[in-house]
């Protein structure tokens, strides 16, 4: 058969061509993918570049020598076939078989080989199989196949039946990613797989549910059968990594990550463990007696009951795990007795409900490493919670230490990071190269991190410094605006000098109709700005802020005397814990409006304002316990407030000096969005946006004084008492731990401040204040201070 095609595709249901005669399949015009349902060949030429094969069949001639089929195109890095089948040749000198001439990579779902067939993939530089590599006559193995490949890739869950008559040769590199390698044994031997590079031996946690170990990586069956005091070599190479893929290690020569592949290393009589025995009943003393060939354990098992609660290693097998080989010696069985050590006590577990122990293995125990760390274990805890990790490691009085000193929130804590976001294997490696003092430490840190990461007063630190600032300068400007004569006018002349030709009917002194009757301001609008700075302390953490404000206000004077102004500011503020484990960074900005109202000597003050916080923030712990917390996030805050407060002037030394009480009552809307994490991890931040509305009271007092025409100088001094407040919280999560944010009780604040103005120029003012606030329930203190210029027009 000669078949020539030119198209974009090329699609069949089937081509045979394992007639016996010379074929070519010429496929070299496709410019896309051919793709073949069933493919039959013998002594066929195909010339392909781009393919996927569903099923390849070899067949052998047994006329002609030296016949094969011949992939002589490059065949790229998309080729695929899902089965291969090698049909049975007819003589030892191979009568047929496959060859290519180049590819980058060829991927094979199944490949089943035979006697006197050959496979030669050399000049491929990758081909992985990812279910099956096995002989196609494993009953009947009375002649070799010939199978060649320069890299090969078991990949995830595959299985390879390995013998002596497999007879393949890896001129490169080997790689089983997690997947089965069974040797079978022949004549006492099994057959040592040779790499001629390099091989990386990829596994994982996963454990078998039905026995509790780890799914093996290579098995060997019938390891009875092994010639008893030999070294068994099953893989040799140049170098030999090894690595874990669920906890994200691999290395060369890391003797940690050696034991754990032996553990993966598992010999079996039939169905039956033999290299380690797990025994919870009698039915597991008879499976361990079938295993390792002891007929008193199968036929008087209550005679060993002695090894019930307990998993027994088999010393007459060792394994070796290195940088250039994994071979195994058998001495023969072992048999255990009483007092003959080579065990470990199981947990016991009141319930009696068997578990799985994911590696949490007792550390110490006689044979540690070299027994199976993944028993179907009888613990007192629940498989999957860290307490049972701690009991598995023979440390229960830790558990109780845990909850004393970091509570019920650090113990989740640990579960999160440690099992629900890797496994009990990693918790088990954590908490043995970590004492019980320092867990409790570390986990007392990360949680006051985490509860201030998710307080609400946390996020709106930045807000409310900003906000203290600006409340200092608001209450300068009302000061300013307030005084009782006119600015600018120098003599007492002058300000009569404004009533001329007004007649009055009062006989009341000529100071008091002035300061009734003459005109307040001749320049009533002032525009002003500020440098701000600000700093808060609470618990050993600190928050600071810089920036400016900016506003213009005016005094009106018609039917109704009054102050009007308007301002803005920004503040950059920053933050970090004592442990310096948390550090944020946010932009804030603050708009309002502020008034006072006159009547005689009565005063009404009224204020709103918006603000708006865009915060950067990470948590940078240096434990290894706590590195999964680590991540950089953001969210926004936000507030909205009103306030309105009443006073009462009392003057004296003819307005130069004012006393004024006052009360007033407040309202803050407070909130911020959820949390958005640049973490890919199973803990990173979610959730936590929070709404919070406050009610308050405040009673202050104020002293002001006036001197010369423009200057002046005040102190206030008040307390502040909240006395409502409720909201909504969605609470901030790292993958099943819940960060508590438990909202602040109902808080008390002492309030002082003082500040004044100077005039530098003829409308030119320079002025300076101070503030501190303290929170008389919690012990936070808060700074401000600012340094502005006031121009009057």
């Amino acid at each position: 058969m000669n078949l020539k095609v030119d198209a974009h595709t090329a699609n069949f249901k089937g081509i045979d061509t394992g007639n016996g005669g010379f074929n070519t399949l010429d496929f070299s015009g496709v410019t896309d993918k051919v793709n073949i349902n069933k493919l039959i060949t013998a002594s066929t030429n195909v010339a392909v570049k781009n393919f996927n094969i569903n099923e390849l069949i070899v067949k052998t001639n047994g006329i002609s020598v030296g016949e094969y089929t011949h992939f002589s195109e490059d065949i790229g890095s998309q080729s695929r076939i899902n089965t291969v089948r090698l049909e049975t040749g007819t003589r030892s000198i191979f009568s047929g078989g496959v060859k290519f001439k180049s590819g980058e990579k060829l991927v094979i779902d199944e490949f089943y080989y035979s006697p006197w067939n050959y496979f030669d993939a050399r000049n491929i530089k990758n081909v992985e199989i990812t279910r099956k590599f096995a002989s196609s006559t494993p009953e009947n193995p009375w002649g070799t196949s010939k199978l060649m490949f320069n890299n090969l890739t078991l990949g995830q869950n595959a299985v390879m039946d390995y013998s002596q008559f497999s007879n393949l040769t890896i001129q490169g590199d080997f790689i089983n990613n997690q997947g089965t390698i069974n040797y079978l044994v022949r004549g006492g031997q099994v057959a040592t797989l040779n790499v001629g590079n390099a091989a990386a031996m990829m596994f994982n946690n996963d454990i078998d549910s039905a026995t509790g170990f780890y799914k093996p990586l290579i098995k060997i069956n019938s390891a009875q059968d092994l010639i008893k005091n030999t070294e068994h070599v099953l893989l040799k190479a140049k170098i030999i990594g090894y690595g874990n893929v669920s906890t994200g290690t691999n290395g060369i020569s890391n003797v940690n990550l050696e034991e754990q592949f032996k553990e993966r290393l598992a010999l079996y009589n039939n169905n039956n463990r033999m290299d380690t025995c797990v025994v919870r009943n009698t039915d597991d003393i008879k499976a361990c007696g079938m295993a390792i060939g002891n007929q008193s354990m199968v036929n008087n098992p209550d005679n060993y009951k002695y090894l019930i609660g307990k998993a027994w290693k088999n010393i007459g097998i060792s394994k070796t795990a290195n940088g250039s080989k994994i071979s195994v010696y058998y001495l023969g069985n072992s048999t255990p007795t009483e007092n003959g050590g080579n065990t470990t006590n199981l947990p016991t577990n009141t319930t009696n409900n068997a578990r799985s122990a994911n590696y949490a293995l007792v550390k110490n125990a006689p044979f540690a490493h070299s027994a199976t760390p993944n028993l179907v274990a009888i613990n007192q805890h629940d498989f999957g919670t860290i307490e049972s990790v701690f009991e598995l490691a023979n440390r229960s009085k830790d558990i109780d230490t845990l909850y004393t000193h970091s509570g019920a929130q650090g113990r989740d804590l640990l579960q999160t990071l440690l099992i629900d976001s890797h496994d009990a294997g990693y918790a088990r490696q954590m908490i043995d190269n970590t004492s019980t003092g320092e867990i409790t430490k570390q986990l007392n840190a990360a949680t006051d991190a985490l509860n201030n990461v998710a307080s609400l007063e946390h996020k709106q630190s930045g807000l409310q410094t900003l906000s203290l600032s600006n409340a200092m300068i608001l209450n300068s400007r009302l000061v300013n605006l307030s005084r009782k004569h006119t600015n600018h006018i120098n003599s007492f002349a002058q300000r009569l000098q404004a009533l001329k030709g007004q007649r009055f009917a009062s006989l009341e002194s000529a100071a008091e109709v002035l300061y009734q009757f003459a005109p307040k301001y001749e320049k009533p609008t002032n525009v002003w700005a500020n440098a701000i700075g600000g700093a808060s302390l609470n618990n050993g953490s600190n928050a600071s802020l810089y920036g400016t404000s900016a506003g213009v206000d005016a005094f009106l004077n018609g039917n109704v005397e009054a102050i009007v102004g308007g301002f803005g500011s920004y503040g950059y503020s920053s933050f970090s814990n004592q442990a310096n484990s948390l550090n944020s960074g946010a932009n804030n900005a603050n708009f309002g409006v502020y008034s006072r109202f006159f009547a005689n000597q009565h005063e009404f003050d009224f204020e709103a304002q918006g603000a708006l916080g865009s915060d950067q923030s990470s948590l940078n712990f240096k434990s290894a316990l706590l590195q999964d917390l680590n991540q950089s996030y953001n969210y926004l805050a936000y507030s909205a407030t009103a306030r309105a407060s009443y006073g009462y002037d009392f003057a004296f030394f003819r307005n130069a000096l004012v006393l004024k009480p006052s009360v007033g009552v407040g309202y803050n809307h407070l909130g911020s969005t959820n949390f958005k994490s640049n973490s890919q991890s199973q803990v990173a931040l979610k959730n936590g946006a929070s709404s919070q509305h406050l009610f308050n009271a405040n009673a202050n007092v104020e002293v002001r004084y006036y001197y010369g025409d423009t200057s002046y100088f005040y102190l206030h001094a008040g307390v502040l008492q909240e006395f409502a407040h409720f909201g909504s919280n969605d609470v901030a999560s790292l993958n099943t731990f819940k960060i508590n944010a438990a909202r602040s009780p109902l808080s008390t604040y002492a309030r002082a401040m003082m500040g004044g103005e100077l005039r530098l120029a003829k409308e030119v003012f320079l002025n300076l204040g101070v503030v501190y606030l303290h929170n008389l329930i919690s012990n936070a203190s808060h700074f401000a201070s600012n340094l502005g210029m006031r121009y009057s027009f």
